[in-house]
């Protein structure tokens, strides 16, 4: 199951991508009546065929309530196609009471997962600190596919209290061929009672096959140098490591979780966290846990040098794996960056005693305003005995006046 589940995390995050060139440029005017595009535009090269990405944002200064985006993804031959991904408009009363949202995009509110739709999302805002959300529309497909009796509508109303504390309460229903495929309400609860302490929770239940979908609830206190933060979920926390990486496509595994994590600032530039957790995975009991150390090299954070320890030992997850990290400044305007990781299985099953991952990269940024970057990432995984990719990117920005 290990093995499958990194083959087809890897497979999603990226296909044989060989060398990328990404292009950006942004335009914008300093004059106060100028109505400003930002665009930015990435065409990649990928292997067998190149592919493009097209994005575009929007604002009128004189009239910020007004805003536009669009994001668009190109295919290339021998299978030429093209989907816009994101396509809307967004208008905000300017004292904040409303906004509405109309297009395709992404939406995410309160307890309901994220979804992407081609409709409308409304939020009123009372000054009493009351909060009411209705959305609806059509689920996406792919290059403007067929829908027949697709939809799906939903709204949240929500209460803050005091400016300390917010409860929100959710709702959608989703149809295919008009039939109701899924159900849900959700709750969520913010409040910071104190300085040093806050609480957060959300959860959804599905009505169609009932049960609880998604649930988590996390309390922290802070008490300078240290925050310590107690959690239970139904998953594994995500971690903010490379889509990539090892960690992060052994680790993610669906479950249920207890436990906490503490962070301590030992010294002005240098942190350390450790977490550790219960883990229920399909019935089999197990854990995880990992420590790391993070020093800055200045007070920016340009430069900054990191090791990482972690254990997985829960259900056919087993294992144990060390990350270094590591970004230096190298003056004009270079800098260099790197990661390194090593996981070595319990088990190995005769897919290598050690999984080996790493990334080094190289970027320039000129006074001009052109920035070009390099990478080039290897591993070995349980999928794959070696693989090796590189990435190139390009960008400028420029200011016409």
């Amino acid at each position: 199951m290990l093995c499958k589940r990194a083959a087809t995390g890897r497979q999603r995050r990226r296909r044989v991508a060989g060398v990328a060139l990404t292009l950006g440029a942004s335009w914008w005017s300093p004059t106060a009546r100028a109505q400003p595009l930002r665009l930015r535009a990435d065409a990649v090269a990928e292997t067998p065929s190149p592919a493009g990405l097209v994005v575009l944002q929007g604002q009128d200064d004189v009239r910020p309530w007004v805003s536009a985006e669009a994001l668009v993804w190109a295919g290339a031959k021998p299978d030429a196609t093209a989907d816009v991904l994101v396509l809307s408009a967004r208008v905000r009363e300017p004292h904040g009471y409303g906004e509405l949202r109309a297009g395709r995009f992404v939406l995410a509110t309160g307890a309901v997962l994220p979804v992407q739709i081609d409709g409308i999302d409304a939020i009123g805002r009372a000054p009493w600190g009351s909060t009411i959300e209705t959305f609806g529309g059509l689920p996406v497909v792919p290059r403007f596919g067929a829908r027949a009796y697709d939809w799906l509508v939903g709204g949240r109303v929500a209460q803050t209290v005091a400016s300390r504390a917010t409860v929100g309460v959710s709702y959608i229903e989703r149809r295919v061929d008009g039939d109701v495929s899924d159900e849900e309400v959700g709750a969520d609860f913010a409040a910071a009672p104190a300085r040093w302490f806050d609480v957060a929770a959300h959860g959804s239940y599905d009505l169609t096959s009932p049960g609880i979908s998604e649930a988590r609830a996390a309390a922290a206190v802070r008490f300078e140098p240290w925050r310590v933060e107690l959690f239970a979920s139904q998953r594994s926390a995500s971690r903010l490591l490379p889509a990539t990486s090892l960690f992060s496509v052994l680790g993610d595994i669906p479950s249920q979780m207890v436990g906490g994590t503490v962070r301590w600032l030992a010294a002005p530039r240098l942190d350390v966290l450790a977490s550790g957790a219960a883990q229920s995975v399909g019935g089999d009991l197990g854990g995880n846990g990992w420590v790391r150390a993070s020093l800055r090299l200045d007070d920016r954070g340009d430069g900054n040098l990191g090791l990482e320890l972690r254990r997985q030992d829960v259900s056919t997850a087993k294992w144990s794996g060390v990350r270094a990290i590591g970004a230096v400044p190298i003056g004009r305007g270079f800098r260099w960056s790197t990661e390194i990781e090593v996981v070595a299985p319990d088990h190995p099953d005769g897919r290598g005693v050690v999984w080996p991952w790493g990334l080094v990269a190289l970027s320039w940024r000129s006074r001009a305003g052109w920035e070009v970057a390099g990478g080039l990432e290897a591993s070995s995984t349980p999928a794959h005995r070696y693989e090796t990719d590189a990435l190139v990117r390009l960008s400028r920005a420029l200011e016409i006046r």
